[in-house]
């Protein structure tokens, strides 16, 4: 839109200006060939054929020079509005074609305009007598006019190259956009994915803890009420004997409530990974077990670590307190967990010696926290020096970044 009003603007204005200088008897027919020039225009704007608007261009030009071979240079004004046009409409050779044109039929145009009438009948005689007048009046108008046009042309084709840019712009900001749209519609497939695998974990765990439950302390719970029953006759005649099942009845119930518990604990699903892999769980147990000396800190904000982070931890530290107790005769044992921004870094430590050459089990052991932290993207690191440290190092991801 605001192209058609500088088009039309540099037609109607410089007309009216100089309608105002013309006399009385000459402003029908000057308004008419005005009304020609805006007529072609906005013909050449609503035709949609490019043979069309080639002819319409030609016609427009040529009818602004027939207005200053008529009128004068002061027409040259509404010659611009059609060189405005295809400055902007046309690309490459085109372009500079039709500025050519344009500029050798003005010229000629002018030349047209300054010339004397007389001058083309036969007899030279009044074209030598006013030769320098006209000379110079000419010169002048058509070094104006063309300096005036070039000038023109020039802001105008700098003007078509920023408003192609900018529409180059455009285009690059729309498909950055779509882009845009596409990736968070991916995130948003990749998180349903997301919880349609943890759903279908999640079942196949509870399918597994069924299994259990059926198999396991089904099986035990059915013995136990077998051997309780025998033992109920077996008392009366052999009191001993009974007292033995009795005793076996006892380990076995007791053996089917640890199996009850550590089943309740992975049913509850803040549990499941926050208590069931808790790292200082682990070594309150090794050290009520063993008899060693464990010690856990962790420095830094903590972050809530997806599950299959704590897992690879936990199994690392699991495999670093064994080798440590199995092979280093460890009798004391440090984890320690340090939550950054971009990693969480753990370094479990004993004081004993281990030789990670020493046994082919220990080698395999390490090979298999290796191997489960380069799973998740992080590195493992052992410091044979004392003490002797195992460094897990993985990167993490904060899930509101993701979202």
């Amino acid at each position: 839109m605001p192209m058609r009003f500088l088009q039309y603007g540099l037609i109607i204005v410089p007309a009216v200006l100089y309608l105002l200088m013309l006399p009385l008897e000459n402003d029908a027919v000057y308004t008419l060939y005005i009304i020609i020039a805006l007529g072609l225009s906005v013909w050449k704007d609503f035709t949609r054929s490019s043979a069309q608007q080639w002819l319409l261009l030609l016609a427009e030009i040529l009818w602004s020079c027939w207005l200053i071979a008529s009128y004068g240079p002061f027409m040259l004004f509404l010659s611009l509005s059609v060189l405005y046009v295809y400055m902007y409409r046309l690309e490459g050779s085109r372009r500079w074609l039709m500025f050519g044109s344009q500029l050798v039929v003005s010229n000629i145009a002018l030349h047209w305009h300054y010339s004397d009438p007389q001058a083309w009948q036969p007899g030279l005689t009044a074209l030598y007598t006013n030769a320098t007048a006209l000379f110079s009046a000419e010169t002048t108008a058509m070094v104006l006019g063309n300096l005036f046009v070039l000038i023109t042309a020039a802001l105008s084709w700098q003007g078509s190259r920023t408003a192609s840019s900018r529409g180059q712009l455009e285009q690059v900001y729309d498909e950055l956009r779509s882009k845009h749209y596409e990736l968070q519609e991916a995130r948003a497939q990749l998180l349903l994915f997301t919880k349609q695998l943890e759903g279908a974990a999640q079942a196949e765990e509870r399918t597994r803890i069924s299994r259990q439950l059926h198999d396991d302390i089904g099986h035990r719970l059915i013995r136990t009420k077998m051997m309780s029953e025998a033992a109920l006759l077996t008392l009366p005649r052999d009191q001993e004997k009974g007292t033995e099942m009795v005793r076996q009845i006892r380990d076995q119930l007791a053996t089917s409530m640890d199996d009850m518990r550590s089943t309740l604990h992975k049913l509850q699903p803040d549990s499941y990974v926050s208590n069931a892999y808790a790292l200082d769980r682990l070594l309150e147990e090794v050290g009520r077990d063993t008899g060693v000396k464990t010690h856990y800190e962790v420095h830094g904000p903590s972050h809530v670590l997806y599950p299959s982070i704590q897992i690879v931890l936990y199994k690392n530290v699991k495999e670093a307190v064994t080798n440590a107790l199995r092979h280093g005769n460890a009798s004391s044992i440090s984890v320690e967990l340090v939550f950054g921004d971009q990693k969480v870094c753990m370094s479990v430590s004993n004081d004993g010696s281990i030789n990670p050459h020493s046994t082919k089990g220990n080698g395999i052991g390490q090979e298999g926290m290796r191997l489960r932290t380069q799973m998740v993207g992080g590195a493992l690191e052992i410091q044979s020096a004392y003490p002797y440290t195992v460094i897990t190092r993985i990167p993490i991801t904060n899930k509101v970044d993701i979202l």
